[in-house]
């Protein structure tokens, strides 16, 4: 079969199969695996599941070992065949909560064509990092952030002034004033911006609406801080073409059932790294 028809057959498959099972079955085959075409849009989360797939143990590494010999597979690894094939032409990235600082180092040096990144809650050290990081990635059109960065402020700075692109946010977490106050000052150019389920009081959500002034998307639903049906902000986000506040409320609800039930030993987290 041609390459061509190749590379456009594996573009419908699951990377995993791409890397793992593809490169196998002949020569032909195994080239097309490699086009680095197929490599650009590296989404490595894995749903709820993501630390099980990347277990030795998992149907992933099992695979692995079968197949090449791996004796010890591992996210660090996956990662870098991921990147190695991309050849520097990767244009998303969505990461999953098993990072080291090798990790973030690998893709911030060699991955700097990326338009559009997504990255999980971070240790106190990696977050530190961000800005350094974020400021290799020129190209960056969209940040996911599954929980808000300490350092979001001096972030938002870096990639303001060094990512003239730059449109879309996603964000979950605590909004503080400084954060607020960093996406009117350093991001005046966002179209889009998500903070659903964000703790988003009403005077940071106005900060924002009045210093983003070219949003056309800002979903803020299911937040605590302000009231889905505040008439302010409805009016001082008129200008907005897409506003979605439903399911806001200014306090949090507490419902005794939600501790009724609890057992004495409540972690159910197991450390399995």
């Amino acid at each position: 079969m041609d390459a061509d028809c190749l590379v456009e057959i594996f573009r419908r498959l699951p990377l995993d199969d791409v890397a793992a099972a593809a490169p196998l079955v002949c020569r032909s085959w195994r080239a097309a695996a490699r086009d680095a075409s197929l490599w650009r849009a590296l989404d490595l989360r894995g749903g709820g599941g993501a630390a099980a797939r990347f277990m030795p143990w998992s149907p992933l590494g099992a695979a692995f070992a079968a197949r090449y010999g791996v004796r010890r597979f591992t996210f660090a690894g996956y990662l870098r065949l991921c990147v190695a094939r991309a050849a520097g032409r990767a244009a998303e990235l969505a990461l999953p909560p098993l990072l080291g600082a090798p990790d973030l180092d690998l893709v911030s040096l060699r991955c700097t064509e990326l338009r559009r990144v997504a990255l999980p809650a971070l240790s106190a050290a990696d977050d530190a990092r961000l800005p350094g990081l974020v400021a290799r990635w020129r190209r960056l059109e969209h940040l996911e952030l599954e929980h808000r960065p300490a350092s979001f402020p001096v972030t938002a700075a870096r990639v303001g002034a060094g990512c003239p692109g730059f449109s879309s946010l996603k964000m979950a977490g605590a909004i503080r004033d400084v954060d607020a106050a960093a996406m009117a000052a350093s991001l005046p150019r966002l179209k889009r911006l998500c903070l659903d389920g964000c703790y988003l009081p009403r005077h940071e959500l106005l900060a924002v609406i009045h210093g983003c002034l070219e949003l056309e998307s800002l979903s803020a639903k299911h937040c605590v801080g302000f009231d889905e049906g505040d008439e302010e902000v409805a009016r001082e986000a008129a200008m907005i073409g897409r506003l979605e506040v439903g399911g806001s409320r200014l306090v949090d609800k507490f419902d005794q059932r939600d501790v009724d039930g609890l057992d004495d030993d409540t972690s159910s987290y197991v450390d399995v790294m």
